[in-house]
């Protein structure tokens, strides 16, 4: 993604952070909303207690938060290319790792089992379906065992022409393609959405 379109996605959440404070509305989300997603992403697996999870695009840890109100205990980092969410993270969760961390700019160098991208991707920038492609393919790499992507469905019937729209049948394509064999797509309990769940190997083996 363009420096000017990554600029503008920050700007936009110290907006909502602004205005909103320490609220799932500061990333987007209803209060309802977020946890039917954060539902769906465990479904990557039967327990992925004690496992390495990144979180990326993180926010403000409100998924850590989600984990530790479930008791599913992890190894988490979570990063984020927003600061201010960053720092509040931070402050909330000084037990987790939260970083100021882009995947396009900076250089990862550890795996972890799973990897969790949710509502990443929803503002509507110019190239983002050209930058999920770009990032999915990243993480995966650096992934030992699933990774788990939530987008906003281009079936959806009720658009904001702020929000970006995926295709769960292109998406899909491109995970079978560029990715892996192994991949589950899943309506989301949220009609608007949908989850893809990527495997290094069958899963179950």
């Amino acid at each position: 993604m363009e420096e000017l379109y990554k600029e503008y996605v920050i700007s936009f959440f110290d907006k909502t952070l602004q205005l909103h404070g320490d609220r799932p509305e500061a990333v987007g989300w209803s209060g309802k909303g977020q946890n039917l997603r954060f539902e769906d992403l465990l479904n990557i697996d039967n327990d992925i207690r004690g496992k390495k999870v990144l979180d990326y695009g993180c926010g403000k840890g409100d998924f850590y938060q989600f984990l530790k109100d479930k008791n599913i205990p992890v190894s988490y980092t979570g990063f984020d290319i927003n600061q201010h969410l960053i720092s509040l993270a931070n402050i909330k969760f000084p037990e987790a790792e939260f970083r100021e961390f882009d995947i396009e700019e900076d250089r990862l160098s550890e795996n972890f089992d799973y990897i969790f991208l949710c509502g990443v991707f929803n503002l509507k920038v110019a190239g983002i379906n050209e930058t999920i492609r770009n990032v999915l393919k990243m993480l995966f790499e650096h992934c030992n065992t699933a990774l788990a992507f939530n987008a906003l469905s281009d079936r959806s019937l009720n658009k904001d022409f702020q929000l970006h729209y995926v295709s769960p049948e292109k998406i899909l394509q491109f995970a079978l393609k560029e990715l892996s064999p192994h991949v589950l797509l899943k309506e989301s309990s949220n009609s608007d959405d949908f989850t893809i769940f990527v495997y290094k190997k069958e899963k179950g083996l």
